[in-house]
């Protein structure tokens, strides 16, 4: 805990803390409290939003003298609850949005309508979230993005390894193993690919699809099989869906044949586009939702959440990186100038980020 909290100390050393207030999203896992405290030596942490599949009671309980309010990214999609929650909070001292998947994305508009210069800024964490802000017209106010930061990458590795790893942990609970399974990687980004190859390392047979075209090509170069749009869901066993941008539905679903394991990186309702599942039958389990008819038996693990979630996703000390340049960006907007645009971290900081990374962690 000491390390962390040392290393947050010298990337802000040259701050004082600032009357600015931060409403912050999170994932609440054991690596949040050192992140969260060297947030409030920054600034007034006035509001906490855990994100509800990743909530660790026992940190909750390390943090119960924070405002936390449960509530969901559908709910703050209706702006007056947004705003109404933000004047709670905030009252009229300005503020910072720290966001994890776009939770204020389609209500920033109105926010910024309603309170104008009293909001600075958002820092989003996630490329759901920087995807869901790309989509306003207008930006009204700066959003420092870190979804393409180099200093992201280490974490993005290690969510694909963390991902392998639970899914064949969850396989063995079935009594089944990864060699010689017919698996489908659908998304071959930064961290599908990654997927694929710690997949294809541990014996299972990989085939990806892709929506880029360019992607498949680079699929092709590290000698995987590419597949027909077409019949891309045929004679599969295992499908990590790696895109979150609802690459499943359940017409597609319908296309599986026989017993299939389906695992997601991110929050069903970024993943999947499903109603009721209608045309299946349905078994509910502690990490398992299974879906069967008469040509199908499909296990939608941890209900189609991020399945290394189940076994904490953990990336170690790698997230202090992540962390760390949100600490920046927060700093950067608190300091002002920056122009409504998206907006990243100089490349110089990141470097110093990393240099103090290296000496906190690697001594």
């Amino acid at each position: 805990m000491d390390r962390p909290i040392s290393f947050f100390n010298e990337i802000t050393k040259n701050f004082r803390k600032d009357k600015v207030k931060l409403i912050l999203v999170t994932h609440l896992l054991i690596d949040r409290p050192p992140f969260i405290e060297s947030l409030s030596k920054i600034m007034d942490v006035a509001l906490i939003i855990p994100k509800p599949k990743t909530i660790n009671k026992s940190v909750l309980i390390n943090l119960k003298k924070y405002n936390f309010v449960n509530t969901t990214r559908e709910k703050l999609n209706q702006k007056d609850y947004a705003i109404q929650l933000i004047k709670k909070y905030v009252g009229k001292t300005k503020f910072i949005i720290s966001d994890i998947g776009g939770y204020f994305a389609e209500s920033l508009c109105k926010i910024n309508e309603n309170f104008g210069e009293q909001l600075l800024g958002v820092v989003e964490d996630t490329e759901n979230g920087f995807r869901r802000y790309s989509k306003i017209k207008d930006i009204p106010c700066p959003i420092y993005s870190i979804a393409r930061s180099p200093l992201k990458l280490p974490e993005d590795t290690l969510v694909a390894y963390s991902t392998a790893y639970s899914a064949e942990r969850i396989l063995r609970d079935y009594n089944e193993v990864l060699g010689g399974k017919k698996t489908l990687i659908i998304g071959f980004g930064k961290i599908g690919s990654r997927i694929a190859k710690d997949l294809s390392r541990k014996q299972a047979i990989v085939r990806v699809w892709d929506t880029n075209p360019t992607k498949l090509v680079y699929a092709l170069s590290e000698g995987f099989e590419i597949c027909n749009k077409n019949n891309y869901l045929k004679n599969v066993d295992l499908i990590f869906a790696v895109t979150g941008n609802k690459c499943l539905d359940e017409k597609k679903l319908n296309k599986l044949k026989g017993k299939t394991y389906i695992f997601s990186i991110t929050s069903s309702d970024d993943e999947f586009k499903f109603d009721n599942f209608s045309s299946f039958n349905k078994k509910f389990f502690p990490n398992d939702l299974v879906l069967t008819n008469k040509n199908s038996e499909i296990h939608l693990v941890n209900k189609g959440n991020a399945v290394n979630f189940l076994h904490n996703a953990v990336v170690g000390d790698f997230i202090r990186l992540v962390q760390a340049e949100i600490l920046l960006d927060i700093i950067e907007l608190i300091n002002g100038k920056n122009n409504k645009e998206f907006l990243e971290l100089q490349e110089e900081k990141r470097e110093n980020i990393s240099r103090l990374w290296l000496k906190h962690f690697r001594g």
